[in-house]
């Protein structure tokens, strides 16, 4: 458009709207006229079809195909665009017809839908009921009964179908005819706009044209340009103000100067940010770290520096390159700055380190922003082609105060605590105290997995299960095992057993492993041992086994490329039924691994395993990501069970999730099944099983085993 001279724009100007009134108004007219004209076709289809019945009746009853053929052939003959005029009785037999023959098929659709009208590409098929007439003879009349009862009492006797189909092509003609004439008037208002635009636009551009080359000239460098104000309104006006402006351009290029001066000015200012983040960069941030910790010695001020750095920013880099890992920091940084107050400071220390600096700051203070800081990180969900990342942020905190020599020393003990964060398990917040090693917290975690190593020990780890049973009546049953949940579906769970023997729940352990990478050798352990006691239980006996195991895979193991092969080394060494083993992957879980899950679960499929989608609806967005995933159970979140009959929003969480669920023709579970008031919201919902322990307490996968010995003794 910037080519385009002021002369075209004017024309462009006049015919553009009326172009555009053009096109609304036929697009309006055309909308309405073909509304009316379909709408004329079919009441002058029903209307034909209507007052054939009646005149068909006589020939329907005496059976005079006869007058029913000359019937036909006259409507026919009379009503332009009717194709087709049949008669046909009440058992479907055609008594005449008259045109084009109706496929016995269309008709027999038509009886069957009980349509009054059928649309076809060529025209519509219109029917009406033909009815034998209330005949009344007087002479025959029952005493008892008056006239006005039997006509009140009297029900019309169907005896036949009239159908008439009515072409299409005519209308279709005189629409075509129509848009053509709305179309020739639009064109010729067009033309005559752009006639009329053409002639204003020759007079007022001539004066606009002289404007622009003498611009032209200024800008070669003719200083002295002028015009001669030979013109009226405002067009005298723009040749006034091109005078005024070469009269003053000599303080305009002063002026101008001064802006180079300024932008020189941010040229250096920019080279105190960070190029990626737009952030403070370390130099800078150093500078006014030291001056803060001038500020402490000399006034005795407060301020406090947080070293932050983020957690699996690595992860990142390595499964999605280093431009992924960019975009990430960008999109980092713009969230850090929301929080941030007018006099703190925010910069990018390098890679994914990032400082923050709370002038005139309490602890108290810091410890609120560095809590807002990490939720705000912690919820933020990374996505980059396939995958989404959970990351999460370490913050080592120092006050900053009299005790410290130098900036270095400053930055030093930051960097310390923020190691201490991250060996304390991340996603935490460290205060610099002279003499700390590591936190209690980092301590335990350590402890906790301390004993896991590549090859897991049998005495280290226990398998319980818990019943998942059946909350609809038409489920398959077992009769003859009334101690064993009907549907025999358990889902495998783990325990650890420390040196004393106590029982630790996973709970303690799991995000430890999951932290330091032991997840994947857990998860053989327990698919080994969950298959060790699916074959015990097969040799028990074989006719009445029927349990499905649904065993949790955790998300590192969705990443272990060698996890399918040893699943299917598994059912070859103990020859488990694949069916009868369900693979329990959480929604997050699934979805930070959405291409690797989607390879195992076609395929595990493959051989007949079953899935399972745990914590369904803990996501932002579960029912867009549930399309990718064929499942067979769906197990709602607990989060939304254990409230369902007090809360009317968790009720109608559950109930979508059901209905979406039962769409897909995919199984519900509701877990945290902990009361009877809960159970019966379940029932009326529909949801098909059921979890919790008012239905059932885990049990060690020993008891499991001896009851169904004790009911099928070999």
């Amino acid at each position: 458009m910037s080519n385009i001279g002021i002369k075209t724009r004017v024309i462009f100007l006049g015919t553009v709207p009326a172009l555009l009134f053009a096109i609304i108004l036929i697009g309006y007219v055309i909308s309405n006229i073909f509304g009316i004209l379909n709408q004329s076709l079919v009441d002058r289809g029903k209307i034909i079809a209507s007052q054939l019945a009646p005149a068909a009746e006589y020939g329907v009853i005496s059976g005079n195909r006869q007058m029913l053929q000359k019937l036909a052939q006259q409507a026919l003959d009379n009503e332009q665009d009717l194709k087709t005029v049949m008669v046909v009785d009440n058992q479907g037999l055609v008594l005449a017809y008259s045109g084009q023959a109706i496929p016995e098929t269309l008709i027999s659709k038509i009886m069957q839908d009980n349509l009054p009208e059928y649309k076809q590409a060529r025209g519509i098929i219109f029917t009406a009921p033909i009815h034998r007439s209330l005949v009344e003879i007087d002479d025959f009349a029952s005493l008892e009964e008056t006239p006005l009862e039997q006509k009140k009492d009297f029900s019309p006797e169907k005896i036949g179908q009239i159908y008439v189909e009515l072409s299409n092509q005519s209308l279709q003609s005189y629409k075509l005819v129509f848009v053509i004439k709305i179309a020739s008037i639009a064109l010729f208002g067009l033309l005559l706009s752009g006639w009329l635009a053409w002639r204003i636009g020759r007079n007022i551009t001539q004066p606009i044209q002289e404007i622009a080359r003498a611009v032209n000239k200024v800008r070669e460098g003719v200083l002295s340009q002028t015009l001669v104000e030979n013109s009226s309104g405002e067009l005298k006006t723009l040749q006034r103000g091109f005078n005024s402006m070469s009269a003053s351009l000599k303080h305009a290029y002063d002026v101008m100067q001064d802006k180079i001066n300024d932008a020189t000015s941010m040229l250096r200012h920019q080279a105190q940010h960070d190029d990626l983040t737009g952030l403070i960069n370390r130099r800078e941030f150093e500078v006014r770290l030291e001056r803060c910790l001038k500020s402490a010695k000399e006034n005795k001020a407060r301020h406090v520096f947080c070293f932050l750095d983020l957690d699996q920013f690595k992860l990142v880099n390595d499964t999605s390159g280093h431009i992924a890992g960019d975009e990430l920091l960008k999109q980092v940084s713009v969230l850090l700055a929301i929080r941030m107050r007018e006099r703190d400071t925010l910069a990018r220390l390098g890679g994914d380190e990032f400082g923050l600096l709370l002038e005139n700051c309490t602890q108290k203070e810091a410890d609120q922003i560095c809590g807002a800081i990490q939720r705000i990180i912690r919820d933020f969900r990374y996505s980059h082609d396939d995958k989404i990342f959970n990351i999460g942020v370490s913050i080592g905190m120092v006050v900053i105060d009299d005790h410290f020599e130098n900036v270095s020393e400053v930055v030093h003990a930051a960097d310390m605590a923020c190691m201490n964060a991250k060996k304390a398990g991340r996603n935490q917040t460290v205060l610099f105290n002279a003499g700390d090693a590591e936190v209690l917290e980092q301590k335990n975690a350590v402890e906790a997995i301390a004993d896991i190593t590549d090859e897991i020990e049998d005495d280290q780890f226990m398998l319980y299960c818990q019943a998942i049973v059946p909350l609809t009546p038409n489920l398959p049953h077992l009769p003859n095992m009334p101690a064993i949940p009907q549907q025999h579906h358990y889902e495998i769970l783990l325990r650890k057993v420390d040196l004393d023997g106590k029982i630790i729940l996973p709970t303690t352990f799991i995000p430890s492993a999951e932290r330091y990478h032991l997840m994947p050798n857990i998860d053989r352990w327990v698919i080994k041992n969950a298959f060790i006691a699916y074959r015990k239980l097969l040799d028990i006996n074989y006719e009445h086994c029927n349990f499905i195991f649904s065993i949790n895979l955790s998300g590192t193991s969705l990443g272990d490329q060698s996890l399918l092969p040893f699943i299917r080394e598994q059912f070859a060494k103990y020859a488990i039924p694949p069916a009868s083993i369900c693979f329990e992957i959480t929604e997050t879980a699934a979805i930070v691994n959405l291409k690797n899950t989607i390879l195992l679960f076609d395929a595990l499929r493959e051989i007949g395993c079953k899935f399972a989608l745990d914590d369904f609806g803990s996501g932002m967005s579960s029912f867009m990501y549930l399309k990718n995933f064929d499942v067979d159970y769906l197990k709602i979140d607990g989060a939304f069970v254990k409230e369902i009959h007090q809360n009317r929003i968790d009720n109608a969480m559950v109930r979508s999730i059901h209905n979406v669920a039962e769409s897909m023709n995919i199984k519900t579970v509701a877990e945290f099944v902990e009361s009877d008031a809960i159970l019966k919201q379940l029932e009326i919902i529909g949801v098909d099983y059921g979890q919790g322990l008012h239905l059932g307490l885990p049990i060690t996968v020993k008891e499991l085993i001896q009851q169904y010995a004790e009911l099928h003794p070999r």
